[in-house]
């Protein structure tokens, strides 16, 4: 897990996954990255199709349910390498039960000046970008194209692979560019609300659940 530059915990994702779906439910995480939700559903018996553009986190995802949970255990589970925005476009109508994931947080990790933490990672041979991969959309430079793809690209195409009156759980994080403060959540927020999706569903908000991470300054 800590391969990756950000991951998320699978028990706060275990949490969501029981409380939106039930046994045998299908879940779809379009941004994958080493498997967080995908071991989360192997725990709580859901099948989880994960999305992840690179192969070298998807690889890592299947090796992580097969090392942490049991060996074969990632059979159980679709990993599909490659771009998220074409990839979504061949699933079908209303075909999950959930949807949850965590979109990344624009080119912050490129930006980042953070000095001890890259040295800390880079001594430890450890990434600390997700990659530099042009059709991968944190290294879109513009925010606000980043936000528009996203919406239009991505969370519109889930809302259509989603099954009517379900759910999908965007966990984001706000962050500062420079000395501007990125209020990333409520962006994403009025950018998807009320959009239709191509089969003519409304994707609504629902609820803001904030998650406390132990090894971050909780801050107002």
């Amino acid at each position: 897990e800590r391969q990756h530059p950000a991951p998320y915990s699978f028990q706060d994702i275990s949490h969501l996954i029981t409380f939106f779906t039930k046994r045998g439910m299908r879940v779809l995480d379009p941004f994958g990255g080493v498997g967080s939700t995908a071991k989360a559903c192997e725990l709580e018996g859901r099948f989880c199709t994960s999305i992840e553009l690179q192969g070298k986190w998807s690889n890592l995802a299947v090796e992580r349910l097969d090392t942490e949970v049991a060996l074969g255990s990632s059979a159980k589970h679709e990993f599909t390498i490659g771009d998220t925005r074409t990839a979504l476009k061949g699933l079908e109508d209303s075909f999950f039960d959930f949807i949850l994931t965590s979109p990344p947080y624009w080119s912050i990790l490129n930006k980042k000046a953070d000095y001890k933490v890259k040295k800390e990672r880079l001594s430890n041979n450890l990434a600390t970008n997700y990659s530099h991969d042009e059709n991968d959309l944190a290294n879109i430079e513009c925010y606000d194209v980043f936000l528009k793809t996203l919406v239009d690209d991505v969370f519109l195409e889930c809302g259509r692979v989603l099954k009517p009156k379900k759910y999908m759980c965007l966990v984001d994080s706000d962050f500062r560019n420079k000395s501007e403060f990125i209020s990333f959540h409520s962006d994403l927020i009025q950018a998807l609300n009320r959009k239709e999706t191509k089969d003519n569903h409304i994707i609504s908000l629902q609820g803001v659940k904030v998650l406390l991470q132990n090894h971050k300054s909780l801050l107002p």
